[in-house]
């Protein structure tokens, strides 16, 4: 029973949350990020986990990144993975850099009602940027949730939140020690087939530039499409 009150709390939280959108201030812009997601399963214990992501910026109207990802991911069991992979991130507008990442992950799911799923995922990354000698560490956790509540089995009610922190303050432009940015999406999934779902949904994205005068706003269209093999 208190598990099930702490979730609750939380949930409200997320979108009390949603609700301070309209009063945010601050650099806003308007992107729609589009993920692509694909697990190849090499065995019961291994898989392999790759990820493409653009990003476009409405604001500027051209391609505002790039991401792309790699990881092998060992499946403890059903409801616990790790993984450790590699990144590199591309920024087109409106200026450009680019970044790589090392990073290792914990991942655990559970269900502790009958209609809903809740993910964790805890992520510690080694940043290497174009904008800075010094190399930046940081962390990030994700609780994603769906439910199933509507009559069409195959539909879900989807709400996450992602929180960053930065553990390390470097020179030049690079990232400052503390709260980095926060990713709320309120949205649904659908499953098109047993091993194929889709994500979609909208992001707002808070970034905190501490060497900036304003913070960052952005309303983001989130389509993201996830396949296992």
């Amino acid at each position: 029973m208190k598990l099930q009150r702490l979730h609750a709390i939380f949930l409200i939280g997320l979108i009390l949350n949603l609700f301070q959108i309209s009063v945010a201030e601050g650099d806003s812009k308007i992107e729609n990020w589009i993920q692509i997601n694909q697990t190849l399963k090499l065995n019961d214990s291994f898989s392999l986990f790759t990820e493409i992501q653009p990003r476009i910026s409405y604001s500027e109207g051209e391609l505002a990144s790039m991401i792309a990802r790699l990881a092998p991911v060992f499946n403890i069991n059903s409801h616990h993975q790790v993984g450790a992979g590699f990144l590199w991130q591309g920024n087109f507008s409106p200026s450009a850099s680019n970044e790589t990442r090392l990073f290792l992950q914990y991942v655990a799911n559970y269900a502790p009602f009958e209609k809903s799923n809740f993910i964790h995922r805890f992520r510690f990354e080694h940043r290497a940027l174009s904008t800075t000698l010094d190399k930046a560490y940081r962390l990030r956790y994700q609780l994603r949730t769906l439910h199933s509540w509507f009559s069409d089995s195959n539909l879900r009610f989807l709400l996450s939140d992602e929180v960053f922190f930065n553990l390390n303050t470097t020179a030049v432009a690079g990232p400052v020690s503390g709260f980095d940015q926060n990713r709320l999406v309120v949205g649904i999934n659908y499953i098109w087939a047993k091993n194929l779902n889709s994500d979609i949904g909208y992001m707002y994205n808070h970034i905190k530039k501490p060497r900036s005068v304003e913070n960052r706003d952005n309303h983001i269209f989130y389509y993201c499409l996830n396949a296992n093999f």
